[in-house]
């Protein structure tokens, strides 16, 4: 999906946190994140937030490691984050990383990264998944890790599910619509995820399966939790 896509969509939001569907609480997600993965992690290397969205995620893990980079395709989501998430040790920048030119200036400037991703992978077709997956190799270096949380299929059975059986959710309704949520086929299902990373070049360190927390509500009022798949990792030194 194109960055247009993307812009109409962070444009057409309430700006408060919790407009998207993933814009959950940190204490629900970056902060149940980061004890998967800071074992694996030289948190003195800036922490690279790919597909940042709000920054909401972001601004929480800019208190636990020294420089965070906020990176979007959106310009849209790029300017809410700098908005209502800043803070001194955060930098948002809108970045299209599937951009060669992009991604060696922004390697020129940061050096070896960690990477902190959540769904973007699903979102993208086989061939710009090995071409993203090539662009976080060269920003991991020798010594940066990636933690990945991506949607499985299970996720796309799920959400199907309930809104066949009329469940009032209409931000997952709305992604549905518009952007194919539950129907377009993921990568994480049965170790595909674990099996994709290591056939471009990474070496996996941890995965297993974890809940992703909406700020949708279901119809008893609990918040809406999605099956998906974690796995951190980093760039193979066989390469």
């Amino acid at each position: 999906m194109t960055g247009a896509v993307w812009d109409a969509f962070w444009s057409a939001l309430p700006t408060e946190p919790g407009a998207a569907l993933w814009d959950s609480s940190p204490r629900l997600t970056a902060a149940r994140h980061l004890p998967l993965f800071q074992d694996h992690a030289d948190l003195s290397l800036p922490l690279i937030d790919l597909g940042c969205g709000s920054g909401r995620q972001t601004q929480w893990l800019a208190g636990h490691v020294g420089q965070v980079v906020g990176l979007d395709i959106a310009d849209a989501a790029v300017d809410l984050a700098a908005a209502t998430h800043p803070a001194p040790n955060v930098i948002y920048r809108r970045a299209d990383l599937l951009d060669t030119d992009t991604v060696t200036a922004l390697r020129a400037e940061f050096g070896d990264a960690n990477v902190y991703m959540r769904g973007v992978l699903h979102q993208l077709t086989p061939d710009d998944r090995a071409g993203m997956l090539a662009t976080i190799r060269l920003l991991l270096g020798g010594r940066g890790i990636l933690f990945a949380q991506e949607l499985t299929e299970r996720t796309g059975w799920y959400v199907a599910e309930l809104l066949a059986q009329g469940a009032q959710l209409p931000k997952t309704a709305g992604l549905a619509a518009h952007f194919d949520f539950g129907a377009r086929i993921a990568p994480a299902h049965d170790g595909r995820l674990r099996l994709l990373l290591e056939e471009n070049g990474f070496d996996v360190l941890a995965d297993d399966d974890i809940a992703l927390h909406t700020t949708e509500r279901t119809c008893d009022g609990q918040p809406l939790e999605l099956p998906t798949r974690y796995v951190v990792a980093r760039a193979s030194a066989r390469l």
